[in-house]
């Protein structure tokens, strides 16, 4: 009987501290809201010290490492959540993401599937596992995790988008462009200002008797890549005005007389019928690799010159001039594309050559670190502003014999202006690189150089270094 009696009253206190374990839980996810994540952590750790068998908190603490960037533990923290109760499909989700984060790919592969074990209509475990078997580029598998997740979320734009990349990286183009329209919807495609608002009719390709308005849309490399179509357009469409980033104004009016430019913050002043998304160009006139053949692009123009003193310090530099870019800021897939001081090094330092500084943005700490590690030194031209100059950047591309760039806005400047430009891809690339090809649709004399490994530019810094150290190699401005 005291038995018993002792056996009633300990259940009892094991149930009072599992609820006041919930309920200091529960207090910590309402700071956690809040934004007071310390309060939040207090109140995490503090349930623990209630009852260390609730697994909410182990994973709740892992949540705000995972946003401090204390990625080993977060990691220790899921994994104890899963081992207190391994049927929680977000405990799994949540491993995947911080194996994702730190690019341990066939890691996040493995948790995601855990947690579609548990939960098959998991929509973000469905996006994030059909990502990471892009990025490996197991398309097949890929396009099936997208079906899925198209199957579940029927009006949910962003699978069929997904899957229209995965074609048009293939070579699929008329399927992929049709299905890259949906990415029209939740600014996936983010067109500049108006574009939503339009209250004029969308543009069916069939030439008209009027005036067609052409949104650009994303950053600088869509605007200049997509642009490149502007020539077979304007053959069929004669009255068109385009809206794109004021920086491009003087390099497409020069590029193509009759086009009317408009800079992003203007208003159009002038009438016009109908209107399309410079992207959605593709739909028309990109539906086969062909068609790039047919119609190739010669090149954009700007007609005006460097400024002397800028012209002064390209012409006293000695061998051969290379522009060089290394970095980017986009926030999609931006870390893959960079490279790092050492590997930046040792590209310059693998020949005497002459090398210009043209990465745009903040990256003085890292430019002063490259130049303090590399034995060929990266020039800088005093005078030139990279990230809003770009009539001056254009012109100093023009006086190079080779531009050097990774995946970004310079890769498309040069690319556009048929300057002789090797590019450096990640393993997994941006669609418009295609697969399995070492020259460019979009331009001509672009070279791309791909990783052969995810996540390792060794093979691409071979590549370099090799085309360098051959005395056959030199190399002719295009000027």
């Amino acid at each position: 009987m005291e038995n018993d009696i002792f056996n009633s009253a300990n259940t009892n206190t094991n149930k009072k501290s599992k609820l006041e374990a919930i309920r200091l839980n529960n207090d910590g996810l309402k700071f956690s809201i809040l934004g007071n994540q310390e309060k939040a952590m207090e109140m995490f750790n503090k349930s623990i010290e209630n009852n260390d068998k609730l697994a909410d908190p182990y994973c709740n603490i892992a949540n705000i490492y995972l946003q401090k960037g204390e990625n080993k533990k977060a990691l220790e923290l899921y994994q104890k959540a899963i081992e207190l109760d391994d049927t929680n499909p977000n405990y799994y989700f949540n491993l995947g993401v911080t194996y994702s984060i730190i690019n341990k790919i066939d890691q996040a592969i493995k948790y995601y599937d855990l947690c579609l074990k548990y939960d098959p209509e998991y929509s973000n475990a469905l996006k994030y596992l059909g990502n990471c078997l892009k990025d490996q580029k197991k398309f097949a598998s890929a396009l099936k995790i997208y079906r899925k997740w198209q199957m579940i979320e029927p009006s949910n734009p962003i699978p069929i988008f997904n899957q229209g990349v995965i074609h048009i990286r293939n070579g699929r183009l008329d399927i992929g462009w049709k299905m890259y329209e949906a990415g029209l919807k939740n600014n996936i495609r983010q067109p500049l200002k108006g574009f939503y608002e339009e209250k004029k009719e969308l543009w069916d390709g069939i030439p008209f008797d009027g005036t067609l308005l052409i949104y650009g849309e994303q950053g600088l490399g869509d605007q200049l890549a997509f642009g490149t179509i502007l020539n077979e357009l304007l053959k069929d469409q004669k009255k068109v005005i385009l809206k794109l980033d004021k920086r491009l104004k003087n390099l497409f009016e020069d590029s193509f007389p009759g086009l009317t430019v408009v800079p992003e913050e203007e208003l159009i002043s002038q009438d016009y019928q109908k209107y399309i998304l410079i992207g959605s160009l593709c739909k028309f006139y990109r539906n086969h690799t062909n068609d790039f053949m047919k119609s190739p692009f010669n090149r954009f123009n700007l007609n005006s010159n460097l400024p002397k003193k800028l012209k002064v310090q390209i012409d006293n530099l000695k061998n051969l001039k290379i522009g060089f870019s290394w970095h980017t800021f986009a926030n999609k897939g931006g870390r893959e594309r960079c490279l790092s001081v050492s590997e930046v090094s040792r590209i310059l330092s693998c020949n005497n050559n002459s090398f210009i500084n043209l990465q745009y943005g903040n990256v003085l700490n890292l430019f002063e670190e490259i130049n303090k590690k590399s034995k060929n030194k990266l020039n800088s031209i005093d005078g030139l502003d990279l990230t809003q100059d770009l009539n001056g950047v254009i012109n100093v591309i023009k006086r190079c014999d080779l531009i050097i760039t990774i995946d970004n806005s310079l890769a498309h400047l040069a690319g556009s202006l048929g300057k002789q430009v090797w590019i450096l891809l990640p393993y997994s690339a941006d669609f418009r690189w295609m697969e399995d090809v070492s020259a460019s649709l979009w331009y001509q004399n672009a070279i791309l150089l791909r990783q052969n490994k995810h996540n390792s530019w060794e093979n691409v810094i071979k590549i370099i270094e090799h085309a360098f150290s051959e005395k056959s190699s030199g190399l002719n401005s295009n000027e």
